[in-house]
């Protein structure tokens, strides 16, 4: 580890999981028996466990150091979520906290009901918005105010869960499908929601109030050994990110971020579908990494990953979405 990067104040993580059970897609799943694993290793692990509102309020008030922080949250309200997450999370006393796709609720036997969302509410577990429709935020329509539809879509979602909870809940809203461009986070800051993404990293009293970084993790992702790396890790000092936008046209586009002068020498390795390329350049004050994937993307969207060691089997991580385009579906 290189002398002069002192690990930063605060560091907490939050998961984000949608289907626990042995029957559903194995990109949005994990069984309940990897469930009850990743509990397990948090607990050994040393982690508090924190409704989600909690840990937002410690991380922006500044955590000591040593504190272990984590959330674990859940979008669309599945009633496999229900059914067999938050019974083993009660048996660690720790909480849930669910982003509702209120749309959804109570259809077919796969969503959890509205009687389901008020038990675990009067229950304390924390029950937040996901929007009505879970459209593709990003996207826009002809001949259409796009502002107007999404801004109507969030406030009808946080309405019906005001009146299903008897109290309206924080402002805090998970992207479907993990989307959004600089837009949409504008939209957010003016309705002064926080928004949560669906990206790898650690968060800070410095990170991004309407790009906060949550774990994905499903059945490909569930492994311990590569998990925990991502739930031990420490925010990336990035200063400037470029450009606004991941919605691309480009099947190589290229990522610019901006790092302090200390990490010139700092090796970063980054991934975007397999290894990328990281080229650094001097600037004032700081060092600028340029990183393109080292293959096409495909059409849809795609992770880019950086990690740096911080040391004693810790990583910085950095994740940044790219959403490829070969329809006019991303159209700006």
């Amino acid at each position: 580890m290189l002398t002069g990067l002192a690990l930063p104040a605060q560091a907490a993580v939050i998961l984000l999981y949608h289907h626990v059970a042995e029957d559903t897609p194995a990109s949005t799943s994990v069984t309940p028996a990897m469930f009850e694993a990743h509990l397990r290793h948090l607990k050994d692990e040393g982690f508090e466990v924190v409704r989600l509102d909690e840990l937002v309020r410690r991380v922006r008030a500044g955590e000591p150091a040593e504190t272990k922080l984590a959330a674990i949250t859940f979008d669309d309200a599945y009633r496999s979520i229900h059914d067999n997450a938050v019974p083993l999370l009660e048996r660690h006393g720790w909480p849930a906290s669910v982003f509702v796709a209120t749309g959804a609720v109570g259809e077919g036997g796969n969503m959890m009901n509205v009687a389901q969302l008020q038990a675990l509410h009067e229950a304390g577990h924390l029950l937040l918005n996901h929007s009505h429709r879970h459209a593709h935020l990003v996207r826009r329509q002809d001949d259409e105010s796009w502002a107007a539809r999404v801004r109507e879509d969030i406030e009808q979602a946080q309405t019906l869960l005001g009146e299903w909870l008897g109290e309206p809940p924080p402002r805090y809203f998970a992207y479907p499908y993990g989307e959004q461009d600089e837009a949409v986070r504008a939209l957010l800051r003016d309705m002064d929601y926080l928004g949560f993404a669906q990206r790898s990293g650690a968060l800070d009293a410095d990170t991004d109030w309407q790009n906060i970084p949550r774990i994905p993790v499903n059945r490909h992702y569930a492994d311990w050994d590569s998990l925990g790396d991502k739930v031990r890790a420490l925010p990336m000092p990035v200063r400037e990110v470029s450009p606004g936008s991941g919605v691309t046209t480009q099947k190589r586009p290229a990522l610019t971020m901006v790092l302090p002068a200390n990490w010139a020498s700092r090796s970063v390795n980054c991934f975007a579908g397999g290894a990328a390329i990281v080229e650094r350049t001097a600037v004032e004050n700081g060092v600028r990494l340029r990183v393109t994937p080292g293959r096409d993307l495909s059409p849809g969207r795609t992770l880019v990953n950086c990690t740096a060691s911080a040391g004693q089997g810790r990583f910085y991580w950095y994740s940044w979405l790219w959403m490829y385009r070969d329809s006019e579906w991303y159209r700006e």
